[in-house]
C-alpha cells in the first residue's frame, strides 16, 4: 500500500474529481481527510500525474523475433546510406530528408536505450509552500541578523546552483 495519506483515503478518486472540477478546494479536501493541506497539494502534484501517465502507457505487444534496437540500428544504417548516396549525387533535397530522418531515429534510439531522460523536470524553488517556508525561517531569524544573512546567502547560492544545473 502506498504511503500517501490521500491515496489511502477510501474516496480518494471522488475527492480528486471534485478538486479537479473545482467543486471543492484542496484545503476542504484536507479537512475531509483529516490531513494537512500540503499533503493534498503533494498528492495532486505527484500521485495524480504519475497515475495518469501510467494509465496512458500502452500495453507492450510482443512481436515474434522483433528486437527494436536491432531494427533501429538497421534503419539507421539504411538512412545513412541514403544520405551518403544523396550527397554523392548532389541531391540536396533528398539529403536533407535523409538527415531529418536520421535526427528522428537518433532521438528515438536515445529514448529506447535510456540515453535521454524524458521525465518532466520540476523546479521546487518556485513551489509556493517552499517559498513560504523560506520566508518563515528568515522572519524567525530576524533577531539574529548574522544567522539570517548567512541563511539567505546559502539559500540564494543553492538556488543559483540548482538553476545552473549543479555546475
Amino acid at each position: 500500500m502506498t504511503q500517501c495519506t490521500f491515496c489511502n483515503y477510501r474516496d480518494a478518486g471522488i475527492l480528486e474529481q471534485q478538486i479537479a472540477t473545482k467543486q471543492i478546494t484542496q484545503p476542504q479536501a484536507a479537512d475531509i481527510i483529516g490531513c494537512n493541506k500540503s499533503t493534498v497539494s503533494r498528492h495532486m502534484s505527484n500521485c495524480v500525474p504519475r497515475r495518469i501517465r501510467e494509465s496512458m502507457k500502452p500495453e507492450p505487444v510482443e512481436v515474434a523475433d522483433l528486437n527494436v534496437v536491432n531494427a533501429l540500428t538497421t534503419s539507421h544504417q539504411t538512412t545513412l546510406d541514403i544520405l551518403q548516396d544523396s550527397l554523392s549525387d548532389r541531391d540536396r533535397k533528398h539529403a536533407l530528408l535523409a538527415l531529418q530522418t536520421e535526427i528522428r531515429q537518433l532521438d528515438l534510439m536515445a529514448k529506447v536505450t535510456g540515453q535521454v531522460n524524458t521525465a518532466p523536470q520540476m523546479n521546487f524553488m518556485v513551489n509556493p509552500e517552499l517559498v513560504r517556508l523560506k520566508q518563515v525561517i528568515i522572519e524567525t531569524l530576524r533577531p539574529y541578523p548574522k544567522a539570517r544573512l548567512a541563511l539567505s546567502d546559502a539559500l540564494d547560492a543553492d538556488a543559483k546552483e540548482s538553476n545552473d544545473g549543479g555546475q
